[in-house]
């Protein structure tokens, strides 16, 4: 069965810069992010992370343009005298909120056998030496968690009016140009979008209720990576920061409001109504507490097999308070 399907230029996942908002103010740019609930808005799509799909794209764009998707590029040509043509394909299954394409003047640089970055031609000497440790980055992570399996990891640094700090798209993370700050000191981000590798992306929330699976694991990993490498006190300061944004998120939300919950209730909401810091930094002092109890090998240990049995689905809370319980 074929769908066809036509989207408009309002799409709520698409944003559209004029060269005036990139950095090198040389061709427009066209970003996307689907998060939450905005893939609707492009593609007929089941628009909830319980599902998974894998998927393949054709796109043309005229040939002065470069195509990046969160998928593998497998076929880059000329389509007509105007106009390249690129494929993708990802043959991993991934909640739709992960698909995402950047259009614009913007070209890759590997850092080292796995990994590299995409970013504006007059950006990228200093994306790269802010970005060198990638690579260490990413095998830190792997070896405290469990086998990396996207295969490549690939972080795209947006112009300056790309208003997300980061967004984990498989095989092209997004990020923000204020991580380029020219003294290294903001890598932490990119550590938390490369955990988000293991929890978020391999292992899903399954509705936005269950949202904190994905960011208070991935900020706990984050921050036992940045420990392991910078050292205990580099971790505690970051975890002092984000009680400081938790509190304040609770304290705007209302302390009894459902939304200050790590488990809020939507009802019906949009999820991004939802969105704060509560996710991430609730749910990283509930495992924090948990690895004051067990241990930190224990802990480790429970993370690596919570990954290796949940990998590539979707779960909630009561599958991953049963996968604490059986452990």
């Amino acid at each position: 069965m074929t769908v066809y399907f036509e989207s408009t230029d309002d799409s709520m996942a698409m944003s559209w810069m004029t060269p005036d908002q990139t950095a090198g103010k040389v061709l427009p740019y066209l970003f996307s992010q689907c998060e939450s609930i905005n893939c609707r808005s492009v593609a007929p799509m089941q628009d909830s992370p319980a599902a998974r799909t894998t998927y393949s794209a054709r796109v043309l764009a005229k040939s002065d343009f470069v195509v990046k998707m969160s998928a593998n590029e497998t076929f880059v040509g000329t389509y007509n005298e105007t106009h390249n043509e690129s494929r993708f394909h990802n043959q991993i299954p991934i909640p739709c909120y992960l698909i995402a394409i950047a259009v614009g003047d913007i070209e890759y640089r590997s850092l080292g056998y796995r990994v590299g970055v995409i970013t504006e031609p007059s950006m990228m000497d200093g994306v790269a030496w802010e970005l060198s440790s990638l690579e260490t980055l990413l095998d830190s992570t792997e070896a405290y968690l469990t086998e990396y399996i996207w295969g490549n990891y690939t972080v795209l640094i947006l112009p300056p009016s790309f208003p997300f700090g980061g967004m984990e798209n498989p095989l092209l993370t997004f990020a923000s140009p204020t991580i380029i700050v020219g003294d290294k000191s903001q890598v932490y981000v990119a550590t938390h979008e490369i955990a988000h590798s293991w929890t978020g992306n391999e292992v899903t929330c399954q509705d936005w209720e269950s949202f904190w699976l994905n960011e208070g694991f991935t900020v706990f990993n984050e921050r036992k990576v940045s420990g392991i490498l910078h050292g205990a006190d580099f971790a505690q300061t970051e975890a002092l920061l984000g009680n400081a944004s938790l509190w304040g998120d609770m304290s705007n939300y209302g302390l009894d409001n459902t939304y200050s919950s790590i488990h809020p209730v939507l009802k019906g909401d949009n999820p991004d109504n939802a969105f704060s810091e509560v996710p991430y930094e609730k749910g990283f002092q509930f495992l924090h507490y948990i690895e004051s109890v067990i241990g930190e090998d224990a802990m480790q240990e429970f993370l690596q097999h919570y990954i290796l049995e949940h990998s590539l689905t979707s779960i909630n809370v009561a599958t991953a308070r049963a996968t604490w319980e059986r452990w």
